[in-house]
């Protein structure tokens, strides 16, 4: 009974380990020929549901100096692209600056490590330039690559991912030879990341702890029997 009562107990931390190390949750969608975040509907609705599961995050969206958690290297604040909102444009509520790239790769590094972070994105035009990625390193040093669509012509994005429990210090946003903006940033720890206090556990991490508990139980009512 001893015997199984382990192999009980590995099953469970097993499962936790794959939860542990699984693969980033993504948010994204997109929105083509969006010129306004009121055009950028399927967007706005990945933000949503991004922030709905992470719970509150740090923002960044340029209409202010930036905060002393994060620094950006790549791009320029600005309040105007010089070519339109096919170059990029604002999407903060009442607001007028943003963050333009004129190809190029965007660094986003953080002063306290994240598992979660995303940002809207337009002046995208992902049909006629390589493929954009978004790229990372996880606490494990494991390396994630996250595809931009390639699809879009002169349009917007959402894209946000979760990557649960992960120290990630910094992410790389690979524009390529694309000419686009960044506005609305959100960083941070995900109100399920395991690491926080005031987390919740995600149903399926209660459901393994349950039935490892259990199974721990019986093999013990049974050695004593």
């Amino acid at each position: 009974m001893a015997i199984k009562s382990k192999l009980i107990m590995a099953g469970a931390l097993y499962a936790f380990s794959l939860a542990a190390n699984a693969v980033p949750v993504t948010y994204l969608a997109a929105d083509d020929a969006a010129t306004s975040l009121a055009n950028m509907t399927n967007s706005t609705a990945a933000a949503a549901n991004f922030l709905a599961v992470t719970g509150p995050l740090n923002v960044v969206d340029f209409e202010s100096p930036l905060p002393g958690n994060i620094t950006i290297t790549g791009g320029t604040t600005t309040n105007n692209s010089g070519c339109g909102a096919l170059c990029g444009f604002n999407t903060t509520s009442s607001g007028a600056f943003f963050r333009y790239v004129g190809g190029g790769a965007v660094t986003f590094s953080f002063t306290n490590p994240v598992d979660a972070f995303g940002f809207y994105v337009n002046g995208l035009q992902t049909n006629l330039v390589p493929q954009q990625t978004i790229v990372y390193t996880d606490g494990s040093n494991v390396t994630q690559t996250i595809n931009m669509p390639s699809s879009i012509n002169g349009g917007a994005a959402f894209v946000g991912f979760i990557d649960y429990g992960q120290l990630i210090s910094s992410v790389t946003f690979n524009a390529t030879n694309d000419i686009l903006a960044f506005d609305d940033l959100r960083f941070g720890r995900s109100a399920n990341d395991p690491s926080n206090p005031n987390s919740v556990p995600e149903p399926t991490i209660i459901a393994l702890l349950g039935l490892g508990l259990a199974g721990i139980g019986v093999a013990r009512r049974k050695k004593v029997v």
